[in-house]
Order: C-alpha cells, then structure tokens, then sequence
C-alpha cells in the first residue's frame, strides 16, 4: 500500500537534508578563512534564511519535535539562530560543530523513522486495506443503530 503522505515526507527530508549538508558545508568553508570578508557573511546569512524557511515548512508540514536526549534545546534552530560568523569564540564554534552533529543525527533518525513506516506499509494490500475499512464501518453502523 503507498501513503501518499509518508512518501512526500521521504521526499521532502530528503531534500532538506541536501539543503542542510551545503549549508553544513558552507558554514566550514567560511570558518576556515583566516579572513571573512562581508560578501562572506552576506552569502552565509541568506542560505541560512532559505534553509530556515525550508526547516519552518518541514517542521509545519510533519509536526515534528525535537526529541532530546541529554539537551533540552532544538540545534537546528540554534544552528539557525546565529547571528554572526566571524567573532564566534572557540566555545561556541565546539558547540556550533556539536549541533551540526546531533542535528544531522535528529534528521536522519526521522528519515529512517518514516522508511521504516513505508516498508510496513508496503506489506498491505489497498484492496484489503479498503474492505477491512468498509466492514469496520458496517460494524459501526451496526452498533449505532
């Protein structure tokens, strides 16, 4: 049986995943500069702006929450929330490299979350899916009455 649903959200984590890595990738780029320039922090403020968005929608969409283990704090949207590159101290750039760690973590336990659901379903029949539907319903009906 295909679900519509669990196929789009495949779909779309997949692609934000994809948006998520060049962000990673660009965020080490920059950091690795010995000199940022402003086109630098230009360029890494706007590709956070769209992938906040596309995280935003994500989050909407699959209503989804962060599930911690030992934090009490989403780090993508930690992640999302900065608001400079170039004078990040070497605390927060080993906290910045933790959250890309358990974000990735985060994101890939749900995709896997959503392969599992599609293997399962993939296992039922849409006709004996529908007529156990039906037959629920006539039973019900049946009591009701």
């Amino acid at each position: 049986m295909i679900e519509k649903r669990t196929e789009e959200n495949i779909k779309d984590l997949k692609s934000f995943l994809e948006s998520w890595t060049k962000f990673h990738q660009l965020y080490n780029d920059i950091i690795t500069k010995n000199l940022l320039t402003k086109e630098d922090e230009t360029i890494f403020f706007d590709e956070k702006e769209i992938v906040s968005k596309q995280y935003g929608a994500l989050k909407d969409k699959m209503e989804f929450k962060y599930m911690p283990f030992n934090r009490l704090t989403d780090p993508i949207s930690e992640i999302l929330g900065i608001d400079n590159v170039s004078y990040m101290s070497e605390k927060k750039t080993k906290r910045l490299e933790d959250n890309w760690n358990d974000s990735y973590i985060f994101l890939n336990n749900i995709l896997e979350r959503l392969k599992n659901r599609k293997r399962r379903l993939d296992h039922f029949s849409t006709t004996g899916v529908w007529i156990k539907r039906m037959f629920e319903r006539i039973v019900n009906l049946k009591r009701t009455a």
